[in-house]
């Protein structure tokens, strides 16, 4: 019987022991895991930019104050005009350097005629107000122009009033109720005038240079 029970106990105690080099399964070995390799976060490419669309021709990139009292700058040197007020549609065409087109067939008993730069279907922000084939104004619809003085696109009245104290006269605009024009006499004894054109809120949606006594202010040259 003593024999039974000592051999009884010997095999308990033989079946409690682990066998050397063993790991509990509900542990991780520290080196093990440090061994792993690392999960690399893979989120892909980086989007590739959008290509140019090669059905327009590049934008014009223009001077902020390509727009002078004079007339157009299309160079890159600040001070040079390009074509002056009373020039012609070829001179106006080649100072532009790009394509323009004109509304010359849709107004053939009007005073004036618009030519205006485009790429590809888009009108560009620039319109060239040409009274009898003479340049007599510049529509700018540009928000980065600024208007020789500082003015700009997006000022409200008050605004434009500060920034040429004393020089402005402001006109109410026949063509859109509660919009209006704020006239700036040009400097310096030029025959031209800068004119901003406000929404019925009273914020500029454009301006314009103009020879002063060719056109009436509100005259577009589309209608």
């Amino acid at each position: 019987m003593r024999v039974l029970v000592l051999a009884l106990t010997v095999l308990a105690l033989s079946a409690c022991q682990k066998p050397a080099g063993s790991a509990d399964p509900t542990q991780t070995d520290s080196t093990q895991a440090d061994s792993m390799p690392t999960a690399k976060s893979d989120t892909g490419p980086a989007p590739a930019a959008s290509p140019a669309n090669p059905l327009l021709p590049p934008e014009r990139v223009l001077r902020s104050d390509a727009i002078g009292y004079d007339g157009f700058n299309g160079s890159d040197r600040a001070g040079t005009v390009s074509a002056k007020f009373g020039a012609d549609s070829a001179s106006v065409r080649q100072a532009w350097g790009g394509e323009m087109k004109d509304n010359r067939d849709q107004r053939p008993d009007a005073t004036c005629h618009l030519l205006y730069p485009v790429r590809g279907a888009v009108t560009h922000q620039y319109g060239f107000l040409m009274a009898g084939d003479k340049l007599a104004g510049i529509d700018v619809y540009d928000a980065k122009a600024i208007a020789p003085g500082g003015g700009r696109i997006g000022m409200s009245i008050a605004e434009i009033n500060q920034t040429y104290a004393g020089q402005t006269q402001q006109v109410a605009n026949p063509n859109f109720e509660g919009s209006a024009f704020i006239e700036v006499a040009a400097p310096q004894a030029r025959h031209s005038q800068l004119t901003f054109e406000t929404d019925a809120l009273g914020t500029v949606t454009h301006w314009r240079i103009s020879e002063r006594g060719t056109l009436d202010t509100s005259e577009s040259c589309t209608r």
